[in-house]
């Protein structure tokens, strides 16, 4: 049968291992037991041979002669004997075999020697066989009436089988209940809190993303539940990001496709009146907003792969300073038509290993949203500042109010707005600005500056080893001007 539950398991090993300790301590204990019963038979083997040699050397008659007598007498010394001795039986057999009790003794009962075995050098051991318990018998060679006999000694042993189960396992046993009392309610109670985290994991798998673990202590239990919350958090923040990204992206094509159809209709309408001048002018409009839509559906594409991580462009060196330069020369046109004042100052050591293309797309974005919103006669600084780990790239722009603090940071997020901005755009630039340099492992922020605000972007040299971005060594080795 295979245990499911953790307590069904903890239990049985405890089980488990307490049987094998017993059985390990009653066979060392029985092995012991045996050998120092043994060792103790063997010490008190010359001392019953001399008692014996004592006693029998009492006995006035000391030949045949006189039978009947010399048996009565050999039969009181074997009672003082027994009584000495603490012996279960004690006989004498001559050396015809005969037996002699001690005195107003009963008969012996049927038995049988088992295997003799050599306790000592003239005595012998061996297991006493009867219809009772397992005893055993000793026999020492003895002199009577001048001639060969044995002296045996029957006793049970000191540790029997019996006497080993009642005095070692019954109160080993006890002990390992009482550990099993205590400690079996321990695990019960510190597993307790691995079965409310699983409860709270189930109901969260079933869509309730509010649920959260209760720590309880700060063991591994209570730092899985803080993991577990931790990676409940980013879930739910993610899918309410992601709920939040899909009502701005309906919100956001919903406005051309609204355009659209209504230059759709104007344009059916003036095919019936054959003003085919204005339908081509409404196929123009329309042909303007699917560019627009496909200009946003890709810039989407792009956040959404970010968001993913998933690898867009290739890994390469780029020069930041070369690739500003570049882009401010794209725009000259944008910048001679609002008559923006330029300051521009570089350093020319800012050459980076990073996803070029994703960089140069920030750097792109980050300018765009230099001159979009710069009035006319307005003012664009832009500089670089190298070190040996990282590059600054600092944008400063023109701008009519001043941003509050929560603004300052949700510009960065999907389709932010400014609070009454109309200045047409998708809202995914600085969102995308955002989701490169996070991803290079760099970091960007906004600050309130007079007149306008300044855009501060750090890069690192290379791509931090925990990247998930992934390139081929022949593309690290290249040297691209973004």
């Amino acid at each position: 049968m295979i245990l499911k539950s953790i307590y069904a398991k903890l239990i049985a090993t405890f089980l488990f291992i307490l049987a094998l300790s017993l059985a390990y301590y009653i066979i060392i204990f029985s092995i012991t037991m045996h050998r120092e019963v043994e060792l103790s038979l063997a010490r008190s083997t010359p001392v019953i041979s001399a008692l014996l040699d004592t006693e029998l050397s009492h006995a006035t008659i000391r030949d045949k002669s006189e039978t009947a007598k010399a048996r009565a007498e050999i039969s009181r010394i074997l009672s003082s004997l027994k009584t000495t001795l603490k012996a279960d039986a004690i006989w004498i057999e001559d050396s015809n075999g005969q037996a002699i009790l001690p005195a107003n003794t009963p008969p012996l009962p049927p038995y049988s020697i088992g295997k003799l075995s050599p306790l000592t050098d003239d005595v012998l051991s061996a297991d006493f066989l009867d219809d009772t318990s397992d005893k055993q018998i000793l026999i020492f060679p003895i002199h009577l009436w001048g001639e060969q006999g044995r002296f045996m000694l029957v006793h049970t042993p000191l540790w029997p089988s019996l006497q080993i189960l009642m005095d070692f396992l019954v109160p080993t046993a006890g002990t390992g209940l009482l550990i099993g009392l205590i400690v079996i309610p321990l695990i019960i109670r510190m597993l307790r809190p691995l079965k409310e985290l699983e409860e709270t994991v189930m109901t969260f798998a079933t869509g309730d993303l509010s649920q959260r673990a209760t720590p309880v202590h700060n063991d591994e239990i209570g730092k899985l539940s803080k993991t577990f919350n931790m990676m409940a958090d980013n879930m739910e923040q993610m899918t309410r990001l992601r709920h939040e990204l899909t009502a701005n992206i309906s919100h956001e094509l919903r406005s051309p496709l609204t355009r659209i159809q209504m230059s759709e209709e104007l344009a059916r309408m003036n095919c019936e009146d054959e003003k085919f001048r204005q339908v081509l002018k409404h196929l123009d409009a329309i042909s303007a907003e699917v560019e627009e839509m496909d200009g946003l559906i890709e810039e989407i594409l792009k956040f959404s792969k970010l968001e993913l991580n998933a690898q867009v462009g290739e890994i390469g060196a780029c020069d930041v300073t070369a690739s500003i330069a570049h882009l401010m020369h794209k725009n000259n046109p944008i910048i001679e038509r609002k008559k923006l004042n330029i300051h521009e100052s570089y350093s020319h050591d800012c050459v980076i290993t990073c996803n070029y293309p994703m960089v140069n797309l920030a750097l792109s974005n980050l300018i765009s949203n230099a001159l979009k919103f710069s009035s006319e006669n307005g003012t664009i600084s832009i500089s670089t500042l190298s070190s040996t780990r990282t590059v600054i790239i600092s944008i400063f722009n023109t701008y009519y109010r001043t941003l509050s603090k929560d603004e300052l940071v949700s510009i960065f997020e999907p389709f932010a707005r400014a609070e009454g901005e109309n200045i047409p755009g998708t809202g995914l630039g600085l969102a995308l600005v955002a989701k490169v340099v996070e991803q290079q492992g760099g970091t960007i922020g906004a600050e309130n500056r007079k007149n306008g605000i300044l855009f501060r972007l750090t890069l690192p040299r290379s791509i931090p080893p925990t990247t998930s971005l992934v390139a081929p060594e022949n593309e690290l080795q290249k040297r691209n001007a973004c």
